[in-house]
């Protein structure tokens, strides 16, 4: 319960009174020490605490949502895997100039602006039934 009434806050814009929240609750525990694991709940509201003191003048959500901006990271999360999904499938090995060519072309077909279109238009007018490259001769 009290993580939703935190995240409520948060989405409020309220962070000030969340940051309150766990300098009072920082006080309580106690500092974390180096020996404390990463799930010890000292080193838990520290790091929290930490972010949010960081983060705090990017975290105007109820500005973002009146200007209509995105408040997630989906998107992105989602272009990621897609983009993972054509270079990290089963049987693939690429070489890292292959696979920055592969991540090139997948990100431009995913693209908005549909950079292929133009080239494609651009490489037909080109075409002249000729090779313009010279093959080196060995």
């Amino acid at each position: 319960m009290l993580a939703s009434a935190t995240y409520r806050r948060l989405w409020q814009g309220r962070v000030q009174e969340v940051i309150a929240e766990l300098q009072v609750r920082q006080q309580v525990l106690g500092p974390p020490l180096p020996e404390h694991s990463e799930t010890d709940p000292r080193k838990v509201v520290a790091k929290s605490l930490t972010y949010l003191q960081n983060q705090c003048s990017r975290m105007n959500y109820p500005e973002y949502r009146r200007q209509g901006l995105a408040i997630t990271s989906c998107h992105i999360e989602s272009t990621v895997k897609q983009l993972n999904y054509r270079v990290k499938g089963s049987e693939m090995f690429w070489t890292d100039e292959g696979a920055e060519a592969l991540l090139q072309l997948s990100a431009d077909l995913l693209s908005d602006s549909r950079p292929l279109d133009a080239f494609w238009s651009r490489r037909a007018a080109r075409m002249t039934g000729y090779r313009t490259y010279s093959r080196s001769v060995t």
